[in-house]
């Protein structure tokens, strides 16, 4: 097969993968209760991002951490444990993949950004935004706030969690629209 053929192999392999990964941003987006949906996300997250392995090493790292998200979703499920303290302890511990998913997926797109000489600002501001709504989340688990401290913060870490989201879901697209173009522009 000649550079030609694949090109537009990998162009359109690379715009279903970035595809993927809008898709499980809006699935965790619109259903973040439904324990079977939200591993159908990490799937599509997980098969998306290694299919963009080749752009950026992240891509990969990022495929790991939402193949670990489907564990802790599949052992967090309604019928897998009932509701313990160690159910509790695993739905706290699932976060800690699904804020590195995020930002590896991040830090890919930053990669992308910068081999098109573009600004990574976008990507550093998604890239703090999702990672302080999970970080509050994770400081909240001990319990160790008051219940006025506590109610601010959990509005704060739901706000910044979803904020998060739709901050990564917007660079998902920036970022297909860049691979587009660098992977068109080459011979």
């Amino acid at each position: 097969m000649s550079g030609q053929e694949q090109s537009p192999l990998k162009l359109l392999r690379g715009h279903y993968a970035y595809q993927a990964i809008a898709g499980a941003l809006v699935l965790r987006l619109a259903v973040p209760d439904n324990w079977m949906l939200q591993i159908v996300a990490f799937a599509l997250l997980a098969g998306g991002a290694l299919s963009l392995q080749q752009a950026s090493r992240w891509f990969l790292r990022a495929s790991i951490a939402a193949d670990v998200c489907i564990g802790f979703a599949l052992l967090t499920g309604a019928p897998v444990l009932p509701p313990s303290l160690l159910r509790i302890a695993l739905e706290y511990a699932a976060l800690v993949p699904l804020l590195l998913a995020g930002c590896m997926l991040l830090l890919g797109y930053r990669e992308q950004s910068r081999a098109l000489g573009r600004s990574t600002a976008p990507e550093w501001i998604g890239l703090v935004v999702w990672s302080a709504g999970y970080i509050l989340a994770l400081l909240i688990a001990p319990g160790w706030l008051n219940d006025r401290a506590l109610a601010l913060a959990v509005t704060l870490a739901n706000t910044l969690t979803v904020a998060g989201l739709i901050a990564l879901l917007l660079d998902t697209f920036r970022a297909q629209k860049g691979y587009i173009r660098m992977e068109g522009d080459r011979p």
